[in-house]
């Protein structure tokens, strides 16, 4: 998926970065490493804590999930937009967690700022325009709480949207944060279009992974607090 660089690879973190995320995973090994308290591995197969809710992840949590980013990346399950334009606006419907993108178009004499910097969003503040007939999408504002790839705030977000034949739609973007990665970076993803359905994600409803992996936690603790390891 990675265009540009043109070895393929994400460019590596600044220093700066490096240290967030070592500070990151040094705090999270310290509270693993009191006792009595239990750890479960999470997705990206690491220790996370299991204290609350608000310790597990976005995706268990049926708040946010790669597809909706942006970046809008596939993932196991769901990956389908329904994507609607005006004259003012495109609105792009995310099948998983049913998220909505409202994008507004910049008119000829047109030109929308963004929101005040002060005004932060999990999928950043959108500001679409046309070059011929590829939609350009420009994000920023971004929250420190959506952490794409170890990117916040900081992160300017640049997505092209070109439809290359009647049944795909070439979707490109380009990641810029200096605060995180040595250089800009690029990739590209084909989407193929679909007769549909959209599917209700009904995410909330009977979620019992984060129930269970609280539950279980607590039941590991208990056990270790009645037979502690050796």
């Amino acid at each position: 998926m990675i265009v540009d660089p043109p070895d393929g690879r994400i460019p590596p973190l600044t220093p700066e970065a490096q240290k967030r995320v070592a500070d990151r995973a040094r705090q999270i090994k310290e509270k693993c490493g009191e006792s009595g308290r239990v750890c479960p591995v999470g997705i990206d197969g690491q220790p996370s804590l299991a204290d609350g809710p608000k310790d597990r992840p976005y995706q268990e949590r049926c708040l946010l999930w790669p597809q909706a980013g942006p970046p809008m990346l596939p993932d196991a399950y769901n990956n389908n937009y329904w994507i609607v334009q005006t004259a003012d606006y495109v609105m792009i419907s995310i099948e998983a967690i049913h998220d909505v993108r409202i994008i507004p178009l910049d008119g000829p004499m047109d030109g929308r700022p963004h929101l005040e910097q002060s005004i932060r969003q999990w999928m950043g503040d959108p500001r679409g325009r046309w070059e011929g007939n590829t939609l350009v999408v420009d994000t920023t504002n971004f929250s420190d709480a959506t952490n794409f790839r170890n990117a916040g705030r900081n992160m300017h977000l640049t997505e092209r949207f070109t439809l290359t034949d009647p049944d795909t739609l070439l979707y490109e973007f380009t990641v810029d944060d200096p605060t995180t990665f040595t250089r800009p970076w690029s990739a590209a993803i084909p989407m193929v279009r679909t007769a549909g359905p959209i599917y209700e994600y009904a995410c909330h409803e009977g979620n019992y992974g984060i129930a269970n992996v609280l539950s279980g936690a607590r039941a590991q603790e208990q056990k270790r607090a009645v037979s502690p390891a050796k």
